[in-house]
């Protein structure tokens, strides 16, 4: 039996239709470089140099396996941050990938680096790329939060925001719908950062319109957002 095609024959056909190339052999022999360059898979460095040519890959990178997957990320943030990069002795291989970046692939690798939930990068990618307001990332960010939470919590009636919190988590073990930690000081932590997300975020980008926030300052509520999902996928649901 010959070996299976690991590459995706559409991705490859679109980086050399962005660079040029009338044969996707030669998109073979870049991806082998940058793998060896890299030490990632074959997989891994593809979406690298999809990237750095701003051809999209989200659809092929969601296929991948878990351990893939943290080689994309992980090369990304060689990309992104040649100072880590030097850590691991590879910073001239950062600042040469770095050249190769556009501003707004850069910023694209940034953003799919920092976000991992795809509900959430899908809603706030795009407008984390556009050149102002940035209270509408926001304003996604805590809208997929909320939905997260009502979903697992399945609540019987119509809540939002900080009641819906309050409703689906409480510090009080016996009472809480949905648990996070068997240990009450951290169940009581989580619910409260959960609470003030709502108060802070949600009701100020819901109810206002507001330019306050830059591109940066978004971006970070958007990754904070992005852990505190993870912490409401794995709770669990008590009664």
């Amino acid at each position: 039996m010959s070996r299976p095609r690991i590459l995706d024959p559409k991705l490859m056909s679109k980086i050399a239709k962005k660079i040029g190339k009338k044969d996707v052999r030669a998109i073979n022999v870049m991806v082998s470089r940058k793998a060896a360059r890299l030490g990632v898979s074959a997989e891994a460095a593809l979406i690298v140099l999809a990237k750095e040519h701003g051809v999209g890959t989200s659809t092929y990178q969601r296929r991948l396996e878990p351990s893939k997957q943290a080689e994309v990320r992980d090369s990304l943030l060689t990309i992104i941050n040649p100072d880590v990069s030097a850590i691991k002795n590879k910073k001239s291989i950062a600042k040469k990938s770095a050249t190769t970046l556009s501003k707004r692939a850069l910023l694209k690798a940034e953003i799919e680096y920092l976000i991992q939930d795809d509900e959430l990068r899908d809603r706030c990618e795009d407008i984390l790329l556009s050149p102002s307001k940035f209270d509408r990332p926001i304003n996604q960010a805590t809208l997929v939060l909320e939905d997260r939470i009502r979903k697992k919590a399945q609540p019987t009636k119509r809540l939002v925001g900080v009641d819906l919190v309050n409703n689906a988590f409480r510090g009080d073990l016996n009472q809480t719908i949905l648990k996070i930690s068997s240990n009450s000081d951290e169940q009581d932590g989580f619910t409260n950062i959960l609470r003030g997300v709502m108060l802070a975020f949600r009701n100020l980008t819901h109810h206002h319109i507001t330019n306050k926030f830059t591109r940066e300052e978004a971006m970070r509520v958007c990754g904070f957002i992005d852990v505190l999902l993870r912490v409401v996928d794995n709770s669990v649901k008590e009664r």
